[in-house]
Protein backbone atom coordinates (compact mmCIF):
# COMPACT_ATOMS: atom_id res chain seq x y z
CA UNK A 1 0.00 0.00 0.00
CA UNK A 2 1.42 3.40 -1.01
CA UNK A 3 2.25 6.14 1.42
CA UNK A 4 -0.44 8.36 -0.07
CA UNK A 5 -3.17 5.79 0.51
CA UNK A 6 -1.95 5.08 4.06
CA UNK A 7 -1.94 8.78 4.85
CA UNK A 8 -5.46 9.16 3.44
CA UNK A 9 -6.78 6.25 5.52
CA UNK A 10 -5.20 7.68 8.67
CA UNK A 11 -6.76 11.06 7.98
CA UNK A 12 -10.20 9.50 7.48
CA UNK A 13 -9.91 7.52 10.71
CA UNK A 14 -8.82 10.61 12.62
CA UNK A 15 -11.74 12.58 11.16
CA UNK A 16 -14.27 9.90 12.14
CA UNK A 17 -12.77 9.72 15.62
CA UNK A 18 -13.02 13.50 16.04
CA UNK A 19 -16.60 13.56 14.75
CA UNK A 20 -17.55 10.78 17.17
CA UNK A 21 -15.96 12.57 20.07
CA UNK A 22 -17.61 15.82 19.07
CA UNK A 23 -21.03 14.15 18.82
CA UNK A 24 -20.56 12.45 22.17
CA UNK A 25 -19.49 15.69 23.79
CA UNK A 26 -22.46 17.49 22.24
CA UNK A 27 -24.91 14.95 23.72
CA UNK A 28 -23.29 15.21 27.14
CA UNK A 29 -23.27 18.96 27.03
CA UNK A 30 -26.87 19.02 25.87
CA UNK A 31 -27.96 16.75 28.70
CA UNK A 32 -25.97 18.64 31.30
CA UNK A 33 -27.24 22.00 30.09
CA UNK A 34 -30.83 20.97 29.41
CA UNK A 35 -32.92 24.11 29.45
CA UNK A 36 -34.77 24.65 32.73
CA UNK A 37 -37.99 26.65 32.73
CA UNK A 38 -38.81 28.57 35.90
CA UNK A 39 -42.48 29.32 36.53
CA UNK A 40 -43.81 31.66 39.20
CA UNK A 41 -46.67 30.57 41.44
CA UNK A 42 -48.50 33.02 43.69
CA UNK A 43 -49.90 31.05 46.64
CA UNK A 44 -51.49 31.58 50.04
CA UNK A 45 -48.95 31.95 52.85
CA UNK A 46 -50.95 29.69 55.19
CA UNK A 47 -50.04 26.73 52.95
CA UNK A 48 -46.29 27.17 53.30
CA UNK A 49 -45.35 23.78 54.75
CA UNK A 50 -47.58 21.49 52.63
CA UNK A 51 -47.18 23.39 49.35
CA UNK A 52 -43.40 23.36 49.63
CA UNK A 53 -43.55 19.56 49.87
CA UNK A 54 -45.69 19.42 46.73
CA UNK A 55 -43.28 21.71 44.86
CA UNK A 56 -40.24 19.66 45.93
CA UNK A 57 -41.85 16.43 44.71
CA UNK A 58 -42.86 18.05 41.41
CA UNK A 59 -39.35 19.39 40.75
CA UNK A 60 -37.88 15.96 41.46
CA UNK A 61 -40.20 14.40 38.86
CA UNK A 62 -39.82 17.32 36.43
CA UNK A 63 -36.14 18.37 36.57
CA UNK A 64 -36.61 20.72 33.62
CA UNK A 65 -39.20 22.86 35.48
CA UNK A 66 -38.55 24.91 38.60
CA UNK A 67 -41.28 26.59 40.64
CA UNK A 68 -40.69 30.05 42.07
CA UNK A 69 -43.10 29.92 45.01
CA UNK A 70 -44.36 33.35 46.07
CA UNK A 71 -46.30 33.21 49.34
CA UNK A 72 -48.68 35.98 50.41
CA UNK A 73 -51.55 36.39 52.89
CA UNK A 74 -55.02 36.66 51.35
CA UNK A 75 -55.28 40.45 51.10
CA UNK A 76 -51.78 40.85 49.65
CA UNK A 77 -52.35 37.91 47.30
CA UNK A 78 -55.53 39.32 45.74
CA UNK A 79 -53.99 42.80 45.60
CA UNK A 80 -50.91 41.48 43.79
CA UNK A 81 -53.08 39.67 41.24
CA UNK A 82 -55.00 42.87 40.49
CA UNK A 83 -51.89 45.02 40.17
CA UNK A 84 -49.88 42.57 38.08
CA UNK A 85 -52.56 41.32 35.72
CA UNK A 86 -54.29 44.67 35.25
CA UNK A 87 -50.94 45.91 33.91
CA UNK A 88 -50.55 42.76 31.76
CA UNK A 89 -47.31 41.83 33.50
CA UNK A 90 -45.89 38.51 32.30
CA UNK A 91 -43.91 37.64 35.44
CA UNK A 92 -46.80 35.77 37.07
CA UNK A 93 -47.52 32.35 35.56
CA UNK A 94 -49.85 30.62 38.04
CA UNK A 95 -52.19 32.43 40.41
CA UNK A 96 -54.24 31.14 43.32
CA UNK A 97 -57.90 31.81 42.59
CA UNK A 98 -60.48 31.98 45.36
CA UNK A 99 -63.24 30.14 43.47
CA UNK A 100 -65.96 32.84 43.56
CA UNK A 101 -63.54 35.36 42.02
CA UNK A 102 -63.42 33.35 38.78
CA UNK A 103 -66.12 35.42 37.00
CA UNK A 104 -64.41 38.68 37.92
CA UNK A 105 -61.02 37.48 36.67
CA UNK A 106 -62.68 36.10 33.53
CA UNK A 107 -64.32 39.41 32.62
CA UNK A 108 -61.04 41.23 33.22
CA UNK A 109 -59.26 38.82 30.89
CA UNK A 110 -56.82 37.57 33.51
CA UNK A 111 -57.15 33.81 32.98
CA UNK A 112 -56.24 31.39 30.21
CA UNK A 113 -58.80 28.64 29.40
CA UNK A 114 -57.39 25.41 30.82
CA UNK A 115 -58.90 22.59 28.79
CA UNK A 116 -56.69 23.17 25.71
CA UNK A 117 -53.64 22.99 28.01
CA UNK A 118 -54.72 20.29 30.49
CA UNK A 119 -56.73 18.12 28.07
CA UNK A 120 -60.39 18.01 27.07
CA UNK A 121 -61.23 15.36 29.67
CA UNK A 122 -59.86 17.32 32.62
CA UNK A 123 -63.26 18.47 33.90
CA UNK A 124 -64.32 14.84 34.34
CA UNK A 125 -61.53 14.43 36.90
CA UNK A 126 -63.23 16.77 39.41
CA UNK A 127 -66.50 16.80 41.33
CA UNK A 128 -69.11 18.86 39.50
CA UNK A 129 -69.40 21.56 42.18
CA UNK A 130 -65.71 22.38 41.77
CA UNK A 131 -65.95 22.46 37.97
CA UNK A 132 -68.88 24.86 38.21
CA UNK A 133 -67.01 27.07 40.68
CA UNK A 134 -63.91 27.30 38.48
CA UNK A 135 -65.74 27.85 35.19
CA UNK A 136 -67.19 30.88 33.45
CA UNK A 137 -69.05 31.12 30.17
CA UNK A 138 -68.63 27.38 29.68
CA UNK A 139 -64.84 27.39 30.07
CA UNK A 140 -62.75 25.95 32.88
CA UNK A 141 -60.51 28.82 33.95
CA UNK A 142 -59.36 27.66 37.39
CA UNK A 143 -58.65 24.05 38.40
CA UNK A 144 -59.45 23.10 42.02
CA UNK A 145 -56.64 22.22 44.41
CA UNK A 146 -59.26 20.86 46.78
CA UNK A 147 -62.78 21.61 47.91
CA UNK A 148 -64.17 22.00 51.42
CA UNK A 149 -67.00 21.06 53.70
CA UNK A 150 -68.19 21.78 57.21
CA UNK A 151 -69.05 19.42 60.07
CA UNK A 152 -70.43 19.91 63.57
CA UNK A 153 -67.74 19.23 66.20
CA UNK A 154 -68.81 18.86 69.82
CA UNK A 155 -67.04 18.65 73.18
CA UNK A 156 -67.82 15.22 74.62
CA UNK A 157 -66.78 16.22 78.16
CA UNK A 158 -69.30 19.08 78.26
CA UNK A 159 -72.06 16.84 76.93
CA UNK A 160 -71.29 14.16 79.52
CA UNK A 161 -71.28 16.70 82.37
CA UNK A 162 -74.84 17.62 81.45
CA UNK A 163 -75.91 14.04 80.79
CA UNK A 164 -76.78 14.90 77.19
CA UNK A 165 -76.55 12.09 74.59
CA UNK A 166 -74.02 12.61 71.83
CA UNK A 167 -75.35 13.71 68.41
CA UNK A 168 -75.36 11.02 65.74
CA UNK A 169 -72.67 10.75 63.05
CA UNK A 170 -75.22 9.22 60.69
CA UNK A 171 -75.94 11.36 57.62
CA UNK A 172 -79.52 10.05 57.69
CA UNK A 173 -79.96 11.17 61.28
CA UNK A 174 -78.57 14.71 61.08
CA UNK A 175 -79.86 17.26 63.58
CA UNK A 176 -82.14 20.13 62.69
CA UNK A 177 -81.14 23.69 63.58
CA UNK A 178 -84.03 23.64 66.00
CA UNK A 179 -82.47 20.67 67.81
CA UNK A 180 -79.07 22.38 67.85
CA UNK A 181 -80.59 25.44 69.53
CA UNK A 182 -82.30 23.25 72.12
CA UNK A 183 -78.99 21.57 72.96
CA UNK A 184 -77.15 24.90 72.93
CA UNK A 185 -79.56 26.31 75.53
CA UNK A 186 -78.90 23.33 77.80
CA UNK A 187 -75.13 23.66 77.39
CA UNK A 188 -74.88 27.44 77.83
CA UNK A 189 -73.94 28.11 81.44
CA UNK A 190 -72.66 30.61 84.00
CA UNK A 191 -70.34 28.21 85.78
CA UNK A 192 -68.80 30.81 88.11
CA UNK A 193 -72.12 32.30 89.23
CA UNK A 194 -71.03 35.87 88.52
CA UNK A 195 -73.72 36.62 85.96
CA UNK A 196 -71.36 36.09 83.04
CA UNK A 197 -71.70 33.23 80.55
CA UNK A 198 -68.63 31.01 80.84
CA UNK A 199 -69.69 28.24 78.43
CA UNK A 200 -71.69 28.89 75.27
CA UNK A 201 -73.65 26.18 73.53
CA UNK A 202 -72.72 26.87 69.93
CA UNK A 203 -70.44 28.86 67.63
CA UNK A 204 -69.86 29.14 63.90
CA UNK A 205 -66.23 28.76 62.90
CA UNK A 206 -66.49 31.61 60.39
CA UNK A 207 -68.62 34.13 62.25
CA UNK A 208 -69.63 36.93 59.91
CA UNK A 209 -68.34 35.22 56.76
CA UNK A 210 -70.33 34.46 53.63
CA UNK A 211 -68.55 31.14 53.01
CA UNK A 212 -70.17 29.45 55.99
CA UNK A 213 -73.27 31.52 56.67
CA UNK A 214 -74.71 31.40 53.16
CA UNK A 215 -75.84 27.87 54.02
CA UNK A 216 -78.49 29.40 56.32
CA UNK A 217 -80.14 31.31 53.46
CA UNK A 218 -79.66 28.45 51.00
CA UNK A 219 -81.20 26.07 53.53
CA UNK A 220 -84.29 28.29 53.56
CA UNK A 221 -84.41 28.18 49.76
CA UNK A 222 -83.13 31.73 49.24
CA UNK A 223 -81.14 32.72 46.13
CA UNK A 224 -78.85 35.53 47.24
CA UNK A 225 -78.09 37.09 43.86
CA UNK A 226 -79.75 37.17 40.43
CA UNK A 227 -78.99 34.51 37.80
CA UNK A 228 -76.81 36.92 35.83
CA UNK A 229 -74.94 37.93 38.99
CA UNK A 230 -75.76 41.61 38.54
CA UNK A 231 -78.57 42.30 41.03
CA UNK A 232 -78.72 41.74 44.79
CA UNK A 233 -81.93 43.69 45.54
CA UNK A 234 -84.75 41.23 46.19
CA UNK A 235 -82.29 38.37 46.57
CA UNK A 236 -79.76 39.09 49.32
CA UNK A 237 -82.57 40.80 51.25
CA UNK A 238 -85.44 38.51 50.22
CA UNK A 239 -88.03 37.36 52.74
CA UNK A 240 -86.36 33.93 52.95
CA UNK A 241 -82.93 35.47 53.47
CA UNK A 242 -84.24 37.76 56.21
CA UNK A 243 -85.83 34.74 57.88
CA UNK A 244 -82.52 32.85 57.77
CA UNK A 245 -80.55 35.71 59.28
CA UNK A 246 -83.18 36.29 61.93
CA UNK A 247 -82.12 32.84 63.15
CA UNK A 248 -78.49 34.02 63.09
CA UNK A 249 -79.50 37.16 65.04
CA UNK A 250 -81.34 35.10 67.64
CA UNK A 251 -78.32 32.89 68.37
CA UNK A 252 -76.44 35.95 69.67
CA UNK A 253 -79.13 38.32 70.85
CA UNK A 254 -82.30 36.41 71.76
CA UNK A 255 -81.18 32.98 72.95
CA UNK A 256 -77.63 34.20 73.71
CA UNK A 257 -76.15 30.76 73.11
CA UNK A 258 -73.33 32.08 70.85
CA UNK A 259 -70.51 34.40 71.94
CA UNK A 260 -70.05 37.76 70.20
CA UNK A 261 -66.43 37.13 69.31
CA UNK A 262 -64.19 37.55 66.27
CA UNK A 263 -63.77 34.86 63.66
CA UNK A 264 -60.13 34.43 64.72
CA UNK A 265 -61.21 33.47 68.26
CA UNK A 266 -63.78 30.77 67.51
CA UNK A 267 -61.51 27.71 67.35
CA UNK A 268 -59.68 28.74 70.54
CA UNK A 269 -63.01 29.12 72.33
CA UNK A 270 -63.94 25.58 71.38
CA UNK A 271 -60.56 24.08 72.27
CA UNK A 272 -60.51 25.85 75.65
CA UNK A 273 -63.97 24.54 76.58
CA UNK A 274 -65.78 27.87 76.32
CA UNK A 275 -68.03 26.51 73.55
CA UNK A 276 -69.73 23.11 73.43
CA UNK A 277 -70.50 22.85 69.69
CA UNK A 278 -68.36 24.21 66.87
CA UNK A 279 -69.50 24.20 63.23
CA UNK A 280 -66.23 24.25 61.32
CA UNK A 281 -64.23 23.18 58.28
CA UNK A 282 -62.62 19.74 58.32
CA UNK A 283 -59.08 21.13 58.53
CA UNK A 284 -59.88 22.11 62.14
CA UNK A 285 -59.46 18.42 63.03
CA UNK A 286 -55.66 18.79 63.03
CA UNK A 287 -55.79 21.50 65.71
CA UNK A 288 -58.29 19.56 67.81
CA UNK A 289 -56.14 16.43 67.75
CA UNK A 290 -53.01 18.42 68.65
CA UNK A 291 -54.91 19.84 71.61
CA UNK A 292 -55.89 16.28 72.68
CA UNK A 293 -59.55 17.29 72.83
CA UNK A 294 -62.20 14.71 73.65
CA UNK A 295 -64.46 15.59 70.74
CA UNK A 296 -67.02 14.01 68.45
CA UNK A 297 -68.52 14.95 65.11
CA UNK A 298 -71.95 15.14 63.48
CA UNK A 299 -73.23 16.25 60.06
CA UNK A 300 -74.11 19.86 59.23
CA UNK A 301 -77.59 20.79 60.60
CA UNK A 302 -80.60 21.86 58.52
CA UNK A 303 -83.89 23.67 59.13
CA UNK A 304 -86.87 21.40 59.86
CA UNK A 305 -88.85 20.65 56.70
CA UNK A 306 -86.32 22.56 54.57
CA UNK A 307 -83.53 21.33 52.30
CA UNK A 308 -80.03 20.41 53.44
CA UNK A 309 -77.48 22.94 52.20
CA UNK A 310 -73.79 22.93 53.15
CA UNK A 311 -70.85 25.25 52.41
CA UNK A 312 -68.27 24.30 49.82
CA UNK A 313 -65.59 25.73 47.55
CA UNK A 314 -61.96 26.53 48.06
CA UNK A 315 -58.82 27.61 46.24
CA UNK A 316 -58.20 26.91 42.57
CA UNK A 317 -55.21 27.41 40.28
CA UNK A 318 -55.29 29.52 37.14
CA UNK A 319 -52.79 30.39 34.42
CA UNK A 320 -52.24 34.07 33.72
CA UNK A 321 -53.33 35.18 30.27
CA UNK A 322 -50.02 37.02 30.01
CA UNK A 323 -47.76 34.12 31.00
CA UNK A 324 -45.11 33.18 28.43
CA UNK A 325 -44.69 29.72 30.00
CA UNK A 326 -48.21 28.34 29.81
CA UNK A 327 -47.22 24.76 28.92
CA UNK A 328 -44.87 24.44 31.90
CA UNK A 329 -47.48 26.08 34.14
CA UNK A 330 -50.06 23.56 32.93
CA UNK A 331 -47.72 20.69 33.84
CA UNK A 332 -47.56 21.93 37.42
CA UNK A 333 -51.32 22.48 37.69
CA UNK A 334 -52.00 18.96 36.40
CA UNK A 335 -49.54 17.55 38.93
CA UNK A 336 -51.15 19.40 41.86
CA UNK A 337 -54.80 18.85 40.97
CA UNK A 338 -54.96 15.35 39.43
CA UNK A 339 -51.41 13.98 39.49
CA UNK A 340 -49.17 12.70 42.28
CA UNK A 341 -49.22 16.12 43.89
CA UNK A 342 -52.93 15.80 44.62
CA UNK A 343 -52.21 12.88 46.98
CA UNK A 344 -49.38 14.75 48.68
CA UNK A 345 -51.59 17.83 49.11
CA UNK A 346 -54.40 15.74 50.60
CA UNK A 347 -52.09 13.96 53.04
CA UNK A 348 -50.14 17.05 54.09
CA UNK A 349 -52.85 19.73 54.12
CA UNK A 350 -55.82 17.55 55.06
CA UNK A 351 -58.42 19.43 53.01
CA UNK A 352 -61.24 17.62 51.25
CA UNK A 353 -60.16 16.59 47.73
CA UNK A 354 -61.92 17.91 44.63
CA UNK A 355 -60.66 14.97 42.58
CA UNK A 356 -63.63 12.70 41.91
CA UNK A 357 -61.69 9.44 42.26
CA UNK A 358 -60.50 10.51 45.74
CA UNK A 359 -64.05 11.36 46.80
CA UNK A 360 -65.25 7.98 45.47
CA UNK A 361 -62.49 6.19 47.36
CA UNK A 362 -63.35 7.97 50.61
CA UNK A 363 -67.01 7.08 50.27
CA UNK A 364 -66.27 3.40 49.60
CA UNK A 365 -63.39 2.79 52.01
CA UNK A 366 -64.50 1.24 55.32
CA UNK A 367 -61.82 3.28 57.07
CA UNK A 368 -63.81 6.48 56.59
CA UNK A 369 -66.82 5.06 58.41
CA UNK A 370 -64.98 5.10 61.75
CA UNK A 371 -64.01 8.10 63.87
CA UNK A 372 -61.93 10.22 63.38
CA UNK A 373 -61.64 9.33 59.66
CA UNK A 374 -65.44 9.52 59.53
CA UNK A 375 -65.01 13.31 59.55
CA UNK A 376 -63.68 13.09 56.01
CA UNK A 377 -66.33 10.51 55.16
CA UNK A 378 -69.12 12.90 56.18
CA UNK A 379 -67.44 15.75 54.30
CA UNK A 380 -67.09 13.69 51.12
CA UNK A 381 -70.81 12.93 51.17
CA UNK A 382 -71.70 16.59 51.71
CA UNK A 383 -69.40 17.76 48.91
CA UNK A 384 -71.12 15.40 46.48
CA UNK A 385 -74.73 15.65 47.63
CA UNK A 386 -75.56 18.77 49.63
CA UNK A 387 -72.90 21.38 48.79
CA UNK A 388 -73.95 24.76 47.37
CA UNK A 389 -71.37 27.08 45.81
CA UNK A 390 -71.10 30.74 46.68
CA UNK A 391 -72.91 33.06 44.24
CA UNK A 392 -71.43 33.51 40.79
CA UNK A 393 -71.05 37.23 40.09
CA UNK A 394 -68.32 39.42 38.58
CA UNK A 395 -68.78 41.68 41.60
CA UNK A 396 -68.20 38.97 44.19
CA UNK A 397 -65.64 40.96 46.20
CA UNK A 398 -68.01 43.92 46.48
CA UNK A 399 -70.96 41.68 47.34
CA UNK A 400 -69.04 39.65 49.90
CA UNK A 401 -67.51 42.60 51.75
CA UNK A 402 -70.89 44.29 52.20
CA UNK A 403 -72.69 41.05 53.01
CA UNK A 404 -70.05 40.22 55.61
CA UNK A 405 -70.52 43.65 57.16
CA UNK A 406 -74.27 43.01 57.36
CA UNK A 407 -73.62 39.70 59.12
CA UNK A 408 -71.32 41.40 61.60
CA UNK A 409 -73.94 44.07 62.29
CA UNK A 410 -76.63 41.40 62.76
CA UNK A 411 -74.43 39.58 65.26
CA UNK A 412 -74.03 42.82 67.19
CA UNK A 413 -77.76 43.53 67.36
CA UNK A 414 -78.88 45.21 64.11
CA UNK A 415 -82.21 43.93 62.84
CA UNK A 416 -81.58 41.57 59.88
CA UNK A 417 -83.92 43.37 57.48
CA UNK A 418 -82.20 46.71 58.03
CA UNK A 419 -78.69 45.26 57.78
CA UNK A 420 -79.46 43.39 54.53
CA UNK A 421 -81.31 46.34 53.00
CA UNK A 422 -78.36 48.61 53.72
CA UNK A 423 -76.00 46.09 52.14
CA UNK A 424 -77.87 45.65 48.85
CA UNK A 425 -78.06 49.41 48.26
CA UNK A 426 -74.28 49.58 48.24
CA UNK A 427 -73.78 46.28 46.39
CA UNK A 428 -76.07 47.14 43.48
CA UNK A 429 -74.29 50.45 42.92
CA UNK A 430 -71.09 48.46 42.53
CA UNK A 431 -72.70 45.84 40.30
CA UNK A 432 -73.86 48.49 37.80
CA UNK A 433 -70.34 48.84 36.47
CA UNK A 434 -70.35 45.18 35.40
CA UNK A 435 -73.62 45.39 33.48
CA UNK A 436 -72.08 47.12 30.45
CA UNK A 437 -69.17 44.66 30.52
CA UNK A 438 -71.54 41.68 30.51
CA UNK A 439 -73.52 43.07 27.58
Amino acid sequence: MGRGIKAFIIMVLLFLLLVGCSTQNKKTTSKENEEVTTISYLAHSSWEEPIKKVVAAFEEEHPNIKVDLQLNPYAKLTETIEIKLASKANDLDIISVDAPLTPSYALKGYLEPLEPLLGDGITGEFIQQSVDAGSYDGKLLAAPMNTSSVVLYYNKDLFEEKGIPFPSEDINDRMTWEQVVDLAKQLTEDTSGNGQTDVFGFVFDQIGRAYQLLALAEGKGAQVISDDGLVSEGFTNSEKAIEAYQFYYDLFNTWKVSPKIKREETLDYFISGKVAMFLGVTTATVSLEKASMNFGVAPHPYFLDEKVATPTGSWHMGISKYSTKKEAAAEFIKYVTVGNGAKIWFEEYGALPAKQSFIDEIQKDEKYKHFPDSIMGIAAYEASETAVNRPKTPGYLEWESNFNKALEDIKNGTEPEKALNDAVKIVDRHLQKYQSVEK
